[in-house]
């Protein structure tokens, strides 16, 4: 049976005066909007089984608010529980209250509006649907990227791309890239999609069909700025969506059998990627994760070692590696002591429950859902042991439960090490669980890696000669 897809775009943007999320420091609510905010909903049928994907140009997603999208979905649009799937582009100049998560309370009006916000375009894109094609291919982008934590650490330059072709053109296109939305500093006070919205923008512009954001593995990942303002949200957005454009410009070309090429941003190669047609095949599962809270000191602790290590800081040299080491300790202490307020006020919380989801779109290609902030490692492990490189990785998704640290970094300190509220196992977890939920929804798939080749969905080992 034919493939059949719908795509549609709605307007999300609040009132100016709301409070704004993504930075503690920021007291004054929001003065204006520079640039509307968006949920873009793509829906795929087949044999009567029906997916979909809604993005939002938010910072996350509260569980309550998915909850409500799949209960009033399912009766209107047919969309089963488990196939759909809404996460958040992690915009740090949206709208607060909509996240969830411990260090968050939900908003009930805005949630409210924005879950009729979001049927709406999923009865849009539910009502338009035509025969598609699924096509996806890759590119590099190394210039908009960096580690937060280590200047020479790791990151994923990889732009992935998935073409929902029609016969008259694109329905839509997903755009998985791994990068913070956070070329805007909290002292912006302007609502904005931040650099992922003006990538999306440009897209449609250029194709006239939505285009949707899945957010990667981005927990240690920050863009590169020399300034922090709108300018350079619009160069970092228009770096890539023109990738993004150049490749749905290849893919518009590949026919049964062919496939595209690679195109980095500033060189053409020959070296194949996976730019081909899919054979869809649509199957979708959920499954429920319980995160134990991790362990903090009293109030009382949390001074004594902080005051310990900013008089330590002083007494070593300027950019010596002992000076960085104790930095990143006071640093996780500091963001851990206020964690650690926020846990005292919900005593009830011994864990936080939340869900992992998988979607399988067909041959070699499947989609998993995680719902926090996950390092680039986590995501690249993952990837390995998987065994397709093509994997789309789509964070703040159905969820929020905040920062999800692996345990090397857990000890190292820093930032995220102090304001997570999970435990270092619970990294494992979530890796361990979602191999088993990928691989229960690619089962009996044939899959492939970026070059096409075969592998064993089953496999802990990386791809051959990759």
């Amino acid at each position: 049976m034919t493939l059949r897809a719908g795509a549609a775009t709605v307007e999300i943007t609040p009132h100016a005066g709301v409070v704004m999320d993504g930075y503690g420091a920021r007291r004054e609510p929001s003065r204006g909007v520079h640039n509307p905010l968006f949920a873009r909903a793509l829906v795929l049928e087949r044999d009567g089984e029906r997916l979909a994907i809604v993005s939002c140009d938010l910072l996350g997603m509260h569980a309550s608010i998915t909850s409500e999208v799949r209960r009033l979905a399912e009766k209107r649009s047919g969309i089963a529980p488990d196939n759909l799937l809404v996460c958040a582009s992690h915009n740090h100049a949206g709208p607060a209250g909509l996240r969830g998560g411990m260090f968050s309370r939900l908003n009930e009006a805005l949630a409210a509006t924005l879950v009729q916000h979001i049927i709406g375009a999923l009865d849009e894109a539910s009502s338009n649907m035509r025969p598609a094609k699924l096509k996806l291919a890759q590119t590099v982008i190394d210039t908009i990227s960096q580690n937060r934590r280590d200047p020479a650490g790791p990151i994923d330059p990889v732009l992935r791309v998935l073409l929902v072709d029609g016969d008259e053109g694109p329905i839509a296109s997903v755009l998985s890239f791994a990068c913070h939305a956070t070329v805007l500093s909290g002292a912006n006070l302007m609502l904005s999609a931040e650099f992922p919205g003006v990538a999306c923008r440009l897209l449609q512009e250029q194709t006239g069909a939505p285009a949707l954001c899945l957010q990667g593995a981005c927990g240690n990942v920050n863009p590169v700025w020399v300034k922090q303002d709108f300018e350079a949200v619009e160069r970092a957005g228009q770096i890539l969506g023109g990738a993004a454009l150049r490749l749905i410009g290849e893919l518009r070309a590949v026919g049964p059998g062919q496939r595209a090429h690679n195109i980095r941003w500033d060189e053409f190669t020959e070296k194949p990627v996976a730019g081909r047609i899919i054979e869809a095949r649509l199957q979708a599962a959920r499954r429920e994760v319980e995160l134990p809270l991790r362990e903090f000191f009293s109030d009382e602790e949390y001074a004594s070692r902080i005051e310990e290590l900013s008089a330590k800081v002083g007494s070593l040299a300027e950019g010596s590696s002992e000076r960085r080491a104790v930095i990143a300790q006071l640093t996780r202490y500091q963001n851990e002591r206020w964690a650690a307020a926020w846990a005292r006020r919900q005593p009830e919380r011994t864990a936080q429950q939340t869900e992992l989801q998988a979607l399988s779109l067909g041959d070699g290609l499947a989609l998993l859902a995680l719902p926090g902030e996950f390092f680039v490692e986590t995501g690249d492990s993952i990837r390995v042991r998987f065994g397709v490189e093509d994997l789309l990785i789509a964070c703040y998704a159905n969820d929020y439960v905040g920062y999800v640290v692996p345990p090397a970094a857990y000890d190292e300190g820093g930032y995220e090490a102090g304001i997570t509220f999970c435990p270092a196992e619970a990294e494992g977890m979530i890796v361990d669980a979602s191999l088993s939920l990928l691989r229960e929804v690619t089962n009996g798939l044939r899959i492939r890696d970026a070059y096409g080749r075969p592998v064993s969905p089953t496999s802990s080992d990386p791809p051959p000669g990759g």
